[in-house]
């Protein structure tokens, strides 16, 4: 990864340049290997580059085309540049001397804003146009690269991450409190607030383009739900394109400067990467580390039946498979909870959705860098379409009457741990059937269905956040506004925003998270199936088992279980206890804290860990969702309102 920034004065007046390298000096730590400026008088764009790919080696940037018309400032990895390189009319022998950044730039000499549509891989860049007089923002269509913006009076600045505008002293600094409350009660991260008041950022799979006189026109031009569905797949065509897709994703994740690493679970996604990087690397001659995260001897947290508190075993089952897969156990009970967490809202510039996970991902980085590789793999985005459920098949059963295979499908998913009861399923079937305005109706009447929100959210008493609750309830639920199961996807996308993240994990280890599932044409590719291809036959995942039943082990494709993550969450929340109680004590004293969370209740629970119950669901609520995701937010909150 790298980090870019900017300032435009678009009235002429001096300082753009001052300022851009204000910027490029707190966005350091993102990108430390090589800084280059350009300064165009009323606009100047800076880059620092943090090397992960053998073409670093020739990135200059900021680069100039169209006979110095067009500037570009990119943070990217593209992943088909031989695709565009022929689209372009590049020869090979070019394409090897150029950085990723210059093939952006070529694409928008050739197609203009158009190119965002041709571009697969992680990016963000800006790209001033000389003769126009604008300046163009892209993200890539998961928005696994942040892309940050302030407009000012009568000016506008854009960096990677928040710090680089509040390093500016006209940026206004402080919390946003609408997104905490968003965050806390887990409603869609979509539009342009940051957890910044004084800082915006572009959202997933959006262009901008920023004029002089302050007009700033957003277009998203990638969406789940427009893709088209296929109906001329027949037999286990599905399948076998599936496979194929993924190891196209994998294949073009590989390429690095070092080796590769991989967080491997007991469940499907991540197996699934292991069964194709495995065999594309040992082409290589190289070899795979993978890392499994397990609790302490003794952990329990069977709350629910259907729950893996251990993945070791399986993801040792996975590994065997492969000779060159190098398998790694790692425990987090005795990591220092509150400095990490400290340190990832440092780095990432917002609150922690799993802080607990801290722990273990800091584990996996270090080994990995320490290990001498960089590239460290994740399959976050695969329940979003590789390894997507097919629970949406339930409304065309509905529709289409189709009782039996309503009520079988139901229980089948039930049993996966999709669906507390059959009750629930069919409830959700039947609303995401009625009107839209009726839907938000039936979601706001009952006081049940608002319950588990106020166990897990620190903020829940707020009136603010009931009242938000309110204007959202119809965006609720995976059946909410349901026509498609796209539309469920299109509302997961963007109820996560993997960039701040991925940049903290670069700052903070120099390692780059790769996400092979989120790949542009493998989520294409899933998206275009029919759901009926996902739940067939009284079975999950259908097409999914189907494309791997040759490369997964049947105990793990066929697990009747799910695997949780830090099953040994009281023993690690008991040792932080001290330091917990602390951090609350101080976020007490900080009036913004005590506006945005519920501290002295908080405070309670940090005090009753010892009487927390990993086997009972309500205490888990309470003692560690609720306990270590306000804790986060306070954190966040009180760094927030320290002022710029």
């Amino acid at each position: 990864m790298s980090a870019i920034g900017g300032v435009w004065y678009p009235d002429g007046r001096p300082g753009a340049k001052a300022d851009c390298q204000r910027i490029s000096r707190a966005l350091a730590l993102y990108g430390p290997d090589r800084e280059g400026q350009w300064d165009g008088g009323q606009i100047a764009l800076a880059h620092r580059l943090m090397a992960f790919l053998p073409e670093d080696r020739f990135d200059r940037q900021p680069l100039t085309g169209r006979g110095g018309r067009l500037h570009l400032v990119a943070d990217c990895r593209i992943d088909n540049r031989e695709e565009l390189g022929r689209a372009l009319g590049i020869e090979p022998a070019h394409q090897a001397v150029m950085c990723d950044a210059a093939f952006i730039l070529a694409a928008l000499e050739r197609w203009g804003e158009g190119a965002v549509d041709r571009l697969c891989g992680d990016f963000a860049f800006a790209a001033w146009d000389m003769d126009a007089r604008t300046l163009m923002l892209a993200r890539d269509p998961v928005g696994n690269r942040p892309l940050h913006y302030h407009v000012g009076r009568g000016w506008f600045a854009f960096a990677s991450m928040p710090k680089g505008l509040l390093a500016l002293p006209d940026v206004p600094t402080g919390p946003d409190a609408d997104r905490l409350l968003t965050w806390q009660m887990l409603l869609p991260l979509d539009g342009s607030h940051s957890f910044y008041k004084g800082v915006q950022r572009l959202d997933l799979g959006q262009v901008a383009t920023v004029h002089a006189d302050g007009r700033i026109q957003l277009r998203r031009y990638w969406n789940p739900m427009a893709v088209p569905q296929r109906r001329d797949i027949r037999g286990n065509a599905d399948a076998e394109g599936m496979r194929d897709a993924l190891d196209v994703a994998v294949k073009a994740q590989l390429r690095s400067t070092g080796g590769t690493a991989l967080m491997l679970s007991g469940g499907l996604d991540s197996c699934a990467l292991a069964s194709s990087a495995a065999p594309l690397l040992a082409e290589q001659g190289k070899r795979l580390s993978a890392y499994t995260n397990v609790p302490i001897a003794g952990a329990d947290a069977t709350y629910a039946a259907h729950l893996l508190t251990d993945e070791g075993p399986l993801a040792a089952q996975m590994a065997a498979l492969h000779p060159n897969i190098d398998h790694h156990l790692v425990r987090a009970a005795d990591a220092d909870l509150l400095a990490l967490i400290e340190r990832m809202v440092f780095l990432a510039d917002q609150p922690v959705m799993n802080p607990l996970s801290t722990a273990w991902v800091h584990e996996i980085y270090s080994r990995a860098a320490a290990a001498g590789a960089p590239v460290v793999l994740t399959g976050v985005s695969g329940n979003m379409a590789l390894s997507y459920t097919g629970e949406h098949g339930l409304i065309r059963h509905a529709e289409r009457m189709r009782l039996w295979s309503l009520w079988r499908d139901a229980g089948v998913l039930v049993a996966r741990g999709v669906y507390p009861d059959r009750s629930v399923a069919l409830r959700r079937t039947i609303r995401a059937l009625l009107p839209t305005d009726l839907m938000a109706r039936w979601h706001r009447r009952g006081g049940n269905r608002i319950t588990p929100l106020a166990a897990i959210s620190a903020q829940w008493d707020n009136p603010d956040a009931q009242a938000m609750f309110a204007r959202n309830s119809g965006a609720l639920g995976p059946f909410a506004r349901v026509r498609r199961w796209q539309h469920w996807h299109d509302i997961l996308m963007q109820s996560r925003d993997p960039g701040p993240l991925n940049a903290a994990a670069n700052a903070g280890y120099r390692v780059d998270r790769r996400d092979p599932t989120s790949d542009r044409r493998l989520l294409a590719y899933c998206l275009a199936l029919p759901e009926d291809r996902y739940l067939r036959n009284g079975r999950t995942k259908d097409v999914f088992r189907r494309a791997f039943a040759d490369r997964i082990p049947t105990e793990i494709l066929h697990s009747p279980l799910r695997g949780t993550q830090t099953a040994d969450w009281k023993h690690i929340l008991l040792k932080a206890q001290p330091a917990i109680q602390a951090e609350l004590a101080h976020q007490a004293r900080v009036s913004a804290c005590g506006e945005l969370i519920d501290v002295d209740g908080l405070s309670s629970l940090a005090d009753t860990l010892q009487d927390a119950a990993p086997d009972d669901w309500n205490s888990v609520q309470r003692h560690y969702l609720k306990l270590v995701r306000g804790l986060s937010t306070g954190m966040f909150t009180r760094r927030a309102a320290g002022g710029n």
